[in-house]
């Protein structure tokens, strides 16, 4: 039996990209290209969309073989990283705080 905490960690890291460790979005790919693949079957695609990890520094499939819609195309990165990053992020994706004019008054409050 999965307790709620299992529950909502698993939820929050495959269905939003929040590390189970860390609490925090997952990095994302250092960048991106396309590779083709030789062998593709009827309902399969010939092109897949891969993504480099800073960690590992491997190219990793962000998409799936099959040619269909997902409804959460980011789980395919996620699932690598929640594997690989350990609580690693890219040097600099630290500051998720948005310093738009909300921010700013804030930050004049003192809040």
């Amino acid at each position: 039996m999965i307790s709620f905490n299992g529950f909502f960690s698993y939820h929050m890291q495959f269905a939003h990209g929040v590390s189970a460790t860390t609490g925090r979005p997952f990095s994302p790919p250092l960048s991106y290209r396309t590779s083709n693949r030789r062998h593709a079957l009827k309902l399969e695609r010939s092109e897949i969309l891969e993504g480099r990890c800073h960690k590992c520094k491997k190219w990793v499939p962000v998409e799936s073989i099959k040619d269909c819609e997902v409804k959460v195309k980011e789980l395919f990165w996620w699932k690598h990283a929640a594997t690989c990053h350990q609580g690693s992020q890219v040097p600099g994706d630290d500051d998720f705080y948005e310093k738009d004019d909300v921010f700013r008054c804030l930050e004049e409050l003192g809040l």
